[in-house]
């Protein structure tokens, strides 16, 4: 039960409209999806608009009303879609509207700039350290703006001051429960994991997990590729013809000899068997990223990460896994201590911090306080 002095209690029925580009993989929108099915549940009235994605299902299975609109595109087309935006925002009453990337940030921002009337509050959430620039901007200028880690926070305070209206509000990033310390992985994943490729089933596996970008900083892997033992392998959650930076890598992979060391896995599913599946995890991030979801996941799951230290992902190693943390850009002692954790691997202990519950908390927490205070 709820009391007036809870952070999360609410006089009435909130009217929230999340969004967000497009509801494909990725962990914007799986938290996206997780807080609009709590909001139903604690009783208000969330709304999800995004260009779709196989996540939709999810979000109309529970009860969450999605409207597919063009907010995914950085062009004069996305523009077409302020006016409907502003006539949803009416229609639906909308009480609150929260933005989690910049075009839709900067289409949200135009659509409430006109409307003088049951005028919605605007949240944004800063994701990502995004190149500094006046398009970037638009992440501060939220009514509240929310910061997924302290990296994020520093972000705004140094190249966006000027833009707050008040301090970013540091909310960390959650973990699903499904990602739970000590799990194991289930028999099927293995089985089907190693029917399809029958070296790993006696193998030592290191996972680079996420999507496959320049950022991934996959060419910092290529000293332990060529060092590490015949039986080493590195897995990636991506396809060699997904794309024109997986065909470059495929290219470097093939330049330094090391293509035979590298199983492509394509996009995984079932992310708890595969953290628990591996032996290490790694972040070889060539720029910060705001949280290290990736980092995170693993790290709960119980399974050693070796990373460099940057931005978000040097927070959670500093909370949670300190040995895990390599000078950023040092490939070599990445490789080392790669190859110390698989001789012997260390004890990940188990943590109470980053759970969804508390960021779903805290962020109707700063809803009801926003609401409070008169447009």
């Amino acid at each position: 039960m709820l009391f007036k002095n809870d952070p999360t209690f609410s006089l009435k029925s909130l009217k929230i409209m999340q969004v967000v580009p497009a509801l494909e993989v990725g962990g914007v929108e799986r938290g996206t999806v997780e807080f609009a099915i709590y909001l139903k549940n604690m009783g208000h009235q969330p709304v999800v608009v995004s260009a779709g994605g196989e996540m939709v299902k999810e979000l109309t299975s529970n009860g969450v009303q999605h409207i597919t609109l063009n907010v995914n595109r950085k062009s004069l087309s996305s523009l077409l879609s302020v006016k409907k935006l502003r006539a949803l925002m009416l229609k639906l009453e909308i009480d609150l509207v929260h933005a989690r990337s910049r075009i839709p940030a900067w289409l949200c921002f135009f659509a409430l700039k006109k409307m003088t009337v049951n005028k919605p509050h605007f949240v944004t959430t800063l994701h990502g350290l995004h190149s500094v620039s006046k398009y970037s901007a638009i992440m501060a200028k939220g009514d509240r703006v929310i910061a997924v880690s302290a990296a994020a926070k520093a972000y705004l305070l140094k190249y966006f001051d000027s833009e707050l209206k008040h301090q970013p509000v540091v909310i960390n990033r959650g973990i699903d429960p499904q990602f739970q310390h000590g799990y194991q992985a289930q028999n099927d994943f293995l089985q089907a994991l190693f029917k399809r490729h029958p070296q790993l089933s006696t193998s030592k596996k290191v996972l680079l997990p996420g999507r496959l970008t320049r950022v991934k900083g996959i060419e910092n892997m290529i000293p332990w590729l060529q060092q590490g033992a015949a039986d080493h392998y590195l897995l990636l959650t991506a396809a060699p013809d997904e794309s024109k930076y997986s065909q470059r890598v495929t290219d470097l992979l093939a330049k330094h000899q090391v293509s035979d060391k590298v199983i492509w896995l394509g996009v995984q599913r079932q992310m708890p068997d595969l953290y628990a599946a591996v032996d290490v995890v790694v972040s070889t991030n060539n720029k910060p990223e705001s949280f290290g979801r990736t980092v995170l996941e693993a790290l709960t799951i119980g399974t050693p990460v070796v990373g460099f230290a940057i931005g978000g992902v040097k927070d959670i190693l500093q909370d949670i896994f300190p040995q895990g943390a390599i000078q950023a850009g040092d490939s070599q002692a990445m490789a080392q201590r790669i190859e110390a954790f698989l001789q012997q691997s260390p004890v990940v202990p188990a943590h109470q911090s980053y759970a969804n519950q508390s960021m779903f908390d805290q962020t109707l927490a700063v809803y009801n306080e926003l609401i409070n205070v008169p447009n």
